[in-house]
């Protein structure tokens, strides 16, 4: 059985074309992660988090390789984020749109607000563009957070993603993609060797997805479904995860990690977050209880996760 379920995983990851490969450098993988009982994931981040809950690929994979293990995971990715929290100030009507020191704080009380046992960290591509100049200072931020994250009894435990390879063949010049890749690739390295310093996990993503020869992104910057897809295969092995329980995972439980994800994000993402978080928040104290109301439906929506897994595992 363990020979079949082999040759069915290697022809699932040559479908895929990935080369997963873990460096033999100061970008080495610090530790294997062991996902245990009770769990509790977050995964923090830019643009690479908030897309992934529309897929739910990556925590389908993880919960295949444990499906006899309750874990929950949050989604907190917010598009256009960094590592000092850019994408989280407040203050729609102030003649700047709000300090990052706002946005960071609000991060971090809500990630310590959730107690996670485990932090999925997707940071770098955004302060990439302010080019080599911001090496140290993204260095500085990303150990700040983690520092920060780490600030309270029970740490959690990290895990370093590093940035993803810009793709060609949509577009942009061939010579501007090269040039951008080799600021990423200097970006991925140095998320390596924080991870290595501080004793964290770290998945090298940049070099198995631009040595693909299939598309992994959907506009040569945010992965696609199937880059997804092969992502989640690429932090599950790398993390040395055990094998999937699945031969073919199933969908179904994929969808209801989908529907799940979007309940959360309209949890802790409220539309109308002027009235409920922000600058307007006395006109309608009332808005400011509703985004609680999400939560038996969240409980509700893990159970049916938890039922489909069981039912595919008897």
């Amino acid at each position: 059985m363990h020979g079949l379920w082999q040759t069915q995983r290697m022809q699932k990851l040559a479908h895929c074309l990935i080369a997963i490969f873990v460096a033999a450098s100061s970008t080495a993988l610090a530790a294997p992660l062991e996902l245990n009982d009770g769990d509790r994931v977050i995964f923090l981040g830019n643009s690479f988090f908030e897309r992934a809950r529309d897929y739910g690929h990556i925590e389908h994979e993880l919960l295949g390789r444990y499906p006899s293990k309750t874990i929950t995971f949050r989604n907190l990715g917010w598009d256009g984020d960094t590592v000092f929290g850019h994408s989280r100030t407040g203050g729609r009507r102030r003649a700047v749109f709000g300090e990052p020191e706002e946005g960071f704080r609000k991060m971090v009380t809500h990630v310590r607000s959730l107690k996670p046992s485990v932090v999925f960290v997707a940071y770098g591509y955004n302060e990439s563009f302010r080019y080599g100049e911001a090496l140290k200072p993204f260095r500085d931020g990303l150990e700040r957070l983690l520092k920060e994250l780490s600030a309270r009894d029970n740490a959690p435990r990290f895990v370093l993603l590093s940035t993803t390879p810009m793709e060609t063949s949509f577009g942009a010049d061939d010579a501007h993609v090269t040039a951008r890749n080799a600021l990423l690739k200097s970006y991925a390295e140095t998320i390596g060797e924080v991870a290595k310093t501080g004793g964290h996990a770290f998945v090298d993503l940049f070099q198995p997805l631009i040595e693909t020869d299939k598309s992994y992104s959907e506009n040569g910057i945010h992965p696609s479904p199937e880059g997804y897809r092969c992502i989640a295969e690429i932090i599950a092995e790398s993390l040395n995860c055990p094998p999937p329980a699945f031969a073919q995972s199933p969908e179904n439980v994929r969808e209801a990690i989908v529907r799940k994800n979007t309940l959360y994000f309209h949890r802790w993402r409220p539309r109308n977050d002027a009235f409920v978080y922000g600058e307007r928040k006395d006109e309608q104290k009332i808005a400011q209880t509703e985004p609680e109301k999400f939560e038996p439906f969240i409980a509700k929506a893990e159970a049916k996760i938890r039922e489909l897994l069981d039912k595919h595992t008897r």
